[in-house]
């Protein structure tokens, strides 16, 4: 519930904002690591290749990036801010997932258009799930058990850049390598 009844225009401002913020950053991500010379520290936080949990990595990243800025304003606005994050990049990370996996089960191959689709309806997601969450009224320890949730959430994907598990999620397709250092995220090669 928004402490104040004059803040859902901010709110929903601050939603429409981030949705395009965070289709701008993630892309923009995917190609830092190769910008800054395959910088180990840059590549905890970009994709360092073309697995799909370094993909995944634009969507936690990017909003991540944004929230920071939206902290600001809404932090005190709403009850249960880093809850409605951790469960709305937690909305876009399997929507992500549930269509790539879907749709190269049936096609047998990815299309990068199909990926692209993917990270939009993604972030959407993420970002109607975050609006809806902001408008209920949660107490003091599910906001922190949601802080401790993104938390978890940047550790784990930093974690397995560096020490990936070796199964598919995590398998460049172009190399057949894993974590930082497998491959590149230039898809100039294709």
């Amino acid at each position: 519930m928004y402490k104040r009844a004059n803040n859902k225009s901010l709110v929903l401002k601050w939603n429409i904002t981030g949705f395009f913020t965070i289709l701008i950053l993630g892309p923009l991500f995917h190609f830092v690591y190769n910008w800054t010379n395959d910088s180990y520290l840059i590549g905890a936080f970009v994709p360092v290749n073309e697995s799909v949990w370094e993909h995944l990595k634009m969507g936690l990243w990017g909003v991540i990036t944004f929230s920071i800025a939206e902290y600001l304003s809404l932090g005190r606005v709403v009850s249960n801010y880093f809850f409605a994050k951790a469960i709305g990049i937690t909305i876009l990370s399997l929507a992500i997932l549930l269509i790539y996996y879907s749709y190269t089960k049936i096609l047998e191959r990815n299309i990068l258009v199909l990926d692209i689709t993917s990270y939009v309806i993604g972030v959407l997601l993420c970002q109607l799930v975050c609006y809806k969450l902001f408008q209920l009224h949660h107490s003091r320890m599910i906001n922190i058990t949601g802080a401790i949730l993104l938390l978890a959430m940047c550790l784990v994907f930093i974690i397995f850049t560096f020490y990936p598990p070796h199964t598919g999620l995590f398998r460049d397709n172009r190399t057949g390598t894993y974590g930082i250092g497998a491959g590149t995220t230039d898809h100039t090669e294709k």
